[in-house]
């Protein structure tokens, strides 16, 4: 009777070592998968930030077009105070919030005068974990005078 006991006690001993292994084990496995998922997660919102930079370049409310011939990274300055002011109204925001999402898209001339920004889009929202910004230099082409300036593009993502 002694011995079985203490084969049952020994047995015992042995599924507790190895629950205890599988339980540590299981705890790393999940820490290393928890931050793998963290960084897909960041990189995912550096990629949408990325992609909402590139809508706001080129969008085709705002290009500088000739003849059917488009400038890249060029804005024309009385689309851009229009589409501005058009944009500043909540019911017209609704409908560019599948374009941008929560953000904030702004533009400034820098050269040759400088100006204040015209926000073309913002929707930022209450909370948010962090804040991608974005910033390029544009063309911006001023059709009543036919001058050329410079200005800068910003784009704000809020990832939640």
């Amino acid at each position: 009777m002694k011995k079985a006991q203490i084969r049952l006690f020994e047995s015992m001993a042995v599924l507790v070592v190895f629950l205890l292994l599988l339980g540590i084990g299981s705890v790393f496995y999940f820490k290393l998968q928890r931050a793998s998922i963290e960084r897909e997660i960041a990189k995912s919102e550096n990629l949408y930030a990325m992609q909402l930079y590139q809508r706001a370049l080129y969008l085709p409310e705002l290009d500088c077009s000739f003849v059917s011939i488009q400038r890249d990274n060029c804005f024309d300055i009385v689309k851009l105070r229009f589409f501005s002011e058009l944009l500043s109204r909540e019911e017209n925001r609704i409908s560019y919030f599948d374009v941008f999402g929560f953000s904030k898209v702004r533009v400034r001339q820098v050269y040759p005068s400088e100006l204040d920004w015209f926000i073309l889009y913002s929707n930022i929202p209450e909370t948010y974990q962090s804040k991608l910004s974005s910033r390029s230099s544009v063309l911006l082409f001023n059709a009543s005078s036919g001058n050329y300036g410079f200005g800068v593009v910003e784009v704000d993502y809020y990832a939640e």
